[in-house]
């Protein structure tokens, strides 16, 4: 029972120990190598690849890619006490100054479940943010394009000490404590190129998540919820709401993820730019820096439909938003905008392997309204992939 369970949590969960209970039991049967000492009964490794041939639009160039390429070991070795590793092995292994891990290390925790029916769990070592949001849950090899929520605006791979408590097999709490981000505030502003601005990072640089994982209507609807509040820059607080919402039945899946996020620094550098350059050509003389008071929305809607047996079809749509939150500010409400739209078709020739053919179009556009809309040009970009990944439970 439990190589089955692990190996469930191996084909779906990106962030660990979410999905033992929702994968179909028919994925653990591509397990390749079944002889394995007794000590190594319970340990697995899995590795996730996906290539494509990219063709991208105007006059970039067209390539054969390398998507994605993880190698991730992870089990138990005595009852109760498990351990997680997974590198991303097209990644730089150049280690961070504030978590002193590197940027291709998504996870290198041990998680230990404990009192009256073990419903109470502790994860420390680097994890994934328990942040409510199914699209980052998504096993990375199904997951072609990612929004800017996932991309650049929530650090999803930190070290952390979360404690958990499963009150029943469909709803439990966790409280995260992570650190905010993975450099200090002053690599992360050098590295941008920006000045100070009289901003220094904070004492200390941490956050806290506090999520809610619920399965309603007979396990048909998923939730996970959190909220975040976590600081980097010294005296400036963040805060952050996400609501990860999906839907699993026989032949349709999909997801509706929103989020709202206050920024009183935009240290993940997504309007800055934009408003950097506004502001230059107001003044020639303006120091770029970290734009202030950033509020961030966004909703992102897949749909996955099994119209045949092996076929499917994968639709899926971005919207996301900034806007300024300072009294008097120019900039106006919803003054950038990020949309992404994605179709194509999936076909999974051998049933008992986590192995598909796919083909996709995808298209993106970064809108700019009011005053920015005279100081920053509208971004358009279009993607056709075609290609094959495949998860393989190796052991």
């Amino acid at each position: 029972m439990k190589l089955k369970v692990f190996l469930t949590i191996n084909l779906i969960g990106a962030s660990g120990y979410l999905f033992a209970q929702t994968a179909p039991a028919a994925d653990t049967t591509s397990v390749l190598i079944t002889n394995k000492p007794a000590l190594l009964q319970n340990v697995h490794m899995n590795v996730l690849l996906r290539s494509s041939l990219e063709i991208p639009d105007g006059d970039k160039q067209s390539s054969l890619r390398l998507n994605e390429a993880r190698l991730e070991f992870m089990g138990t070795i005595v009852p109760d006490l498990d351990f997680r590793i997974r590198y991303r092995l097209n990644r730089s292994q150049a280690q961070r100054d504030l978590d002193n891990a590197p940027g291709s290390l998504d996870h290198a925790s041990v998680n230990y479940k404990f009192g009256h029916q073990k419903k109470w769990s502790v994860n420390v070592g680097k994890q994934a943010a328990y942040v409510g949001n199914w699209e980052f849950e998504t096993n990375p090899t199904y997951e072609y394009q990612y929004s800017e929520f996932v991309n650049y605006q929530t650090n999803l791979f930190l070290m952390g000490m979360r404690l958990g408590y499963q009150v029943n097999k469909n709803h439990g709490f966790f409280l995260q404590l992570h650190n905010t981000y993975n450099n200090s505030f002053k690599t992360t502003y050098t590295n941008a190129g920006y000045a100070a601005d009289g901003l220094k990072g904070a004492k200390n640089p941490m956050g806290v998540y506090a999520s809610w994982l619920g399965k309603l209507f007979d396990q048909k609807l998923h939730t996970f919820w959190s909220y975040d509040i976590a600081q980097y820059a010294s005296g400036k607080t963040n805060h952050a709401v996400a609501l990860g919402n999906k839907i699993v039945l026989k032949k349709l899946k999909g997801y509706l993820d929103l989020q709202w996020a206050s920024m009183p620094v935009d240290y993940v550098n997504i309007a800055s730019p934009s408003i950097n350059k506004y502001q230059q050509g107001l003044n020639p003389a303006y120091t770029p820096g970290f734009a202030r008071d950033i509020n961030y929305k966004g909703a992102v809607l897949r749909l996955d439909y099994e119209f045949v047996p092996g076929w499917f079809i994968t639709t899926k749509g971005i919207y996301e938003t900034s806007s300024q939150t300072k009294d008097g500010s120019p900039l106006g409400k919803n003054f950038r905008e990020n949309i992404g739209v994605l179709a194509g078709f999936e076909y999974k020739p051998i049933a008992s392997q986590n192995m598909k053919l796919f083909g996709y179009y995808y298209n993106n556009q970064v809108k700019y309204r009011n005053v920015m809309a005279d100081a920053n040009e509208r971004q358009r970009s279009s993607l056709f992939a075609v290609g094959m990944l495949y998860l393989v439970n190796a052991f």
